[in-house]
C-alpha cells in the first residue's frame, strides 16, 4: 500500500488541481488525533474500527530511530509488534481503517499492519 513520492505528488497535485473535472478525490489535511468524517463505524468487541480512507504520513519522533514500528492485531484484540518490517521515516502511506484500541489510534497501512497515531504527523484525509 505504499505510495511512490512522485505517485503521492502527482496524487495530490491532480486532486487539488481540478478534482471535479478529472474525477479524482479531494484531500483535506487534519490533524492525527481529530475525529474525523467517517463512512462507516463499527465495535467488533476488540475496538472500535472506522473507515476512513487518507494518507499518513510517518515519523519516529517517540524514539528517533530511522524506522516506524508497526504492530498486527491478534483475534483477541491484543497487538504484537512487527518484527521484520517497518515504514521509512518521513514517509507517505495510503491507510483505509483507523482502529482505537487500549485508547490508541492506530491506521492500518497493510493487511494486518498497522501504525501508532503517535507516529502520525500527518493525515490527509481523502473524500470522493
Amino acid at each position: 500500500m505504499k505510495l511512490g513520492k512522485i505517485g503521492m505528488s502527482a496524487l495530490v497535485l491532480l486532486s487539488l488541481a481540478a478534482p471535479a473535472a478529472v474525477g479524482m478525490a479531494t484531500t483535506t489535511t487534519v490533524n492525527a488525533s481529530d475525529q474525523d468524517v467517517l463512512t462507516s463505524t463499527s465495535d467488533d468487541g476488540t475496538g472500535i474500527v472506522m473507515h476512513i480512507y487518507g494518507i499518513v504520513h510517518v515519523s519516529d519522533v517517540v524514539t528517533h530511530k530511522a524506522f516506524v514500528p508497526m504492530v498486527s492485531f491478534n483475534e483477541d484484540g491484543t497487538t504484537s509488534p512487527v518484527t521484520n518490517r517497518a515504514l521509512l521515516n518521513d514517509t507517505p502511506w495510503q491507510s483505509d481503517i483507523q482502529r482505537i484500541a487500549n485508547d490508541t489510534r492506530y491506521f492500518r497501512v497493510s493487511t494486518n499492519e498497522w501504525v501508532s497515531s503517535a507516529y502520525v504527523t500527518n493525515y490527509e484525509y481523502i473524500s470522493g
